[in-house]
């Protein structure tokens, strides 16, 4: 992730502090949380947990303890530390911390095992800037796909080179065919592409796009429909879709825009 300045960190923990992000695979790819290396420590005890979910305020938890883990932790003052490590995306080392925790709640978390435990942890002071870059930043995405999510971005080489499309040519298939494309432009909710004219879109169709060309196996299809078919000036060959998509898109994806949108 991109370094933040005390500034932009600062607004990030004001806006977001109290907001809960759920730790569902979309977002534990596009965080880059290492699964395997979370765990809460209590005196001598270190269970390996899941994150469940996570604000800038606390987190909530799925562990597997012994029986001796409430008494070691009630002589601790149920005070704990919460051990996360992220993967950076430019593969620069796992940024590793420790957050200094209060157990505020210790619950069975199914009927089935006692050891099994969901808590619920309350942060003792703010969380590293790593932590609040991180939620803070998914945060901001969600919010923007909203807020800004009719905002459309052309491609350009610089905008391409940030979210890492080497081309325009794409892929998109409708009418049970699949069909080369070129992507003009990109939002949180659609997209706009140039197909041949012989292909004969009609509007409400169903359309699936896939930001690669088609014999490159992707598995981040937007699903959408045809909501506008244009002509191209000086050109009789091609016509221009105007895509929404039909549900939210990936994690992801969002993420990309996110990096592309001008700051606002």
């Amino acid at each position: 992730m991109p370094i933040l300045s005390s500034q932009r960190l600062a607004q990030l923990y004001k806006t977001y502090a109290a907001t809960e992000v759920a730790f569902n695979a979309q977002v534990i790819l596009a965080s880059g949380l290492v699964t395997g290396d979370v765990h809460l420590s209590a005196g001598d005890l270190h269970p390996r947990s899941v994150l469940y979910a996570c604000s800038m305020k606390g987190a909530r938890i799925i562990a597997e303890v012994g029986d001796d883990f409430p008494s070691v932790l009630a002589r601790n003052g149920n005070i704990a530390a919460l051990h996360l490590s992220f993967r950076p995306h430019d593969k620069a080392p796992d940024l590793t911390f420790f957050v200094s925790s209060r157990v505020e709640d210790l619950a069975e978390y199914n009927s089935k095992s006692r050891r099994v435990r969901f808590m619920t942890l309350s942060f003792e002071q703010r969380p590293p800037d790593i932590l609040i870059g991180i939620l803070g930043t998914l945060l901001e995405i969600n919010a923007n796909a909203i807020r800004r999510k009719d905002e459309r971005i052309v491609l350009t080489s610089e905008s391409m080179k940030k979210i890492g499309m080497e081309s325009k040519e794409s892929c998109v298939v409708f009418s049970g065919t699949a069909r080369r494309c070129i992507v003009r432009d990109l939002s949180f909710s659609g997209a706009k592409i140039l197909v041949t004219a012989s292909e004969n879109p009609q509007s409400d169709t169903r359309i699936a796009l896939k930001l690669a060309r088609c014999e490159v196996k992707d598995d981040n299809v937007l699903d959408g429909r045809i909501v506008r078919v244009e002509e191209v000036e000086g050109r009789n060959d091609v016509v221009a879709l105007s895509i929404h998509y039909s549900s939210e898109p990936p994690m992801k994806y969002r993420q990309q825009i996110n990096a592309i949108l001008p700051v606002g």
